[in-house]
């Protein structure tokens, strides 16, 4: 039957509807990748803050020979004074050596396992320096009064990639140091040809024996910079070695990840945190840092904004 112009007008708008409902399917359905892609990316930059510090056996066996940046830091203590605050203190690394020089140190750490690590080892040493171990967060630092030294060792800072992440924990530095404290922490920050490398393969393969429980592994990494996010990915591979050098095709994977932070942007983050930069350096060892692509090591050292 044919319609009047009255019904078609009628019918017009349904369709108009319809189209109107399918274009915000599909603009919700071309955002929804990008949302996950963005809540996968917080959660490989968490995962890579807390899944080396698990195994607190292993990571105090695969750094015992890292020694120069705590060379330095009890320099610092010894030209500074204590009490000392140790940010991301993980086993006492730092800290129990500063307890040996002399100095009360409190270590603040989120890691549970880091912290039983260092809480046994304390135990183990006696030390003429009061150290006291915290829990907590260091975007809300459950602490109180001032320290004339805050140290943030071996790129603790870098686990933080988010600006308001890393102001929050900056300005509770600010708040810690009172009118004249010193701030001191340091950056990893890989050349270029190493960042270069293939993301599809492993590097520096090798083979050892668990501290703890005597396994033969084979380790190895690989890594991948999100440009974007500025978030450099490492990767530690871990397989199991048979007596007979057999590796396994499987094994575990431990995430770290790392914010890349040029001198340029640590300075600006370390002003809006009302801090001042008054030393840096492109190593343990007064190497000068220029603009930071000859060192992977950055070492820096501010003092709250008079």
């Amino acid at each position: 039957m044919a319609r009047t112009p009255d019904q078609r007008r009628r019918a017009r708008p349904p369709a108009r509807q319809s189209r109107r409902k399918r274009g915000a399917r599909e603009t919700r359905a071309a955002r929804a990748p990008r949302v996950d892609e963005a809540a996968g990316a917080r959660a490989r930059e968490a995962a890579g803050a807390i899944e080396p510090f698990r195994d607190a056996v292993l990571y105090d066996w695969e750094y015992r020979r890292r020694r120069h940046d705590v060379t330095f830091y009890r320099m610092l203590a010894g030209e500074r004074g204590g009490p000392v605050l140790d940010l991301g203190c993980g086993t006492g690394r730092l800290l129990i050596p500063l307890a040996h020089d002399g100095f009360d140190v409190v270590g603040v750490d989120l890691s549970a396992p880091m912290l039983a690590r260092a809480q046994a080892r304390k135990r183990r040493q006696r030390s003429p320096g009061k150290s006291l171990l915290v829990r907590g967060d260091l975007r809300a630092l459950p602490l109180t009064g001032t320290f004339p030294l805050v140290v943030m060792a071996f790129h603790t800072i870098q686990h933080f990639v988010e600006d308001d992440d890393l102001l929050g924990v900056l300005k509770g530095v600010r708040r810690l140091l009172g009118s004249d404290g010193w701030f001191a922490f340091d950056v990893f920050a890989p050349r270029s040809r190493w960042l270069a490398r293939d993301t599809k393969r492993r590097f520096d393969a090798t083979i050892f024996r668990h501290p703890r429980t005597g396994q033969r592994l084979q380790y190895s990494m690989s890594h991948r910079l999100d440009r974007e996010r500025r978030a450099l990915h490492v990767r530690f591979h871990y397989r199991r070695v048979s007596e007979d050098g057999q590796v396994a095709s499987r094994g575990a994977t431990v995430r770290l990840c790392h914010r890349q932070l040029t001198p340029a942007e640590v300075e600006d983050l370390l002003a809006r945190a009302g801090l001042k930069l008054i030393g840096c350096w492109g190593g343990f060892d007064d190497e000068p840092l220029g603009d930071g692509t000859q060192s992977e090591q950055h070492v820096y050292l501010a003092r709250p904004e008079r």
